[in-house]
């Protein structure tokens, strides 16, 4: 049954949204300590659960003609989801065998990542009502700390709950937005406050 105003694709950014806020909750529980490293397998498994919900998204969202959001969610789902979720299971297991590697080239990922969206924040000014860009920005203020604790120099006793409530925060905005979007779609009319974007 479509709750759609018109022919064609649906918008599929709730989900992404969906996907985007479970992921960074779970940065939260993970970062501020409130689960214990015995999590991190489980973790993995939902990020990696998140990766095919966003990849999904980000192709319907270029068929849709949104070039930064298909874009964004194409990437974000491989390597913020399926990389950090593999990742995860594969940190908990060599801390238990005893398997030696190097988790700063982790950071040097994180520090693209990083690069990438902070540079991106004009064009997701831009082309995100501002609930969904408000989500993204306390996330890339945590990603500096993320990228610093996974190369060595910033200790992650100190800043690790800092990167974690910035991604709690990202957590409940992105909720927000995608029970606004999904509602005032159904709806066909802005049931939820929803402000456009704040560049015209």
């Amino acid at each position: 049954m479509s709750d759609q105003h018109g022919a064609g694709w649906a918008n599929p950014m709730p989900a992404g949204f969906t996907a985007l806020a479970i992921a960074v909750m779970i940065f939260y529980a993970v970062l501020t300590g409130k689960v214990a490293r015995e999590a991190m397998p489980i973790a993995g498994i939902w990020l990696i659960g998140g990766f095919f919900v966003q990849v999904i998204v980000g192709v319907i969202e270029l068929k849709l003609g949104n070039s930064s959001g298909g874009n964004t969610f194409t990437w974000f789902s491989a390597y913020f989801m399926l990389v950090t979720g593999s990742l995860w299971i594969f940190q908990y297991f060599a801390g238990v065998y005893g398997w030696k590697f190097d988790p700063r080239i982790t950071g040097w990922a994180w520090l693209t990542i990083t690069l990438i969206l902070w540079l991106e924040i004009p064009m997701f000014a831009k082309s995100m009502p501002l609930a969904p860009f408000a989500a993204i920005v306390p996330m890339c203020l945590a990603l500096p700390f993320i990228t610093g604790i996974y190369m060595g120099f910033l200790d992650h006793h100190t800043y690790a709950p800092i990167a974690g409530n910035l991604a709690g925060l990202c957590g409940v905005l992105a909720i927000y937005a995608t029970a606004a979007m999904q509602t005032n779609m159904v709806f066909g009319r802005q049931v939820l406050p929803f402000p456009g974007p704040i560049i015209k």
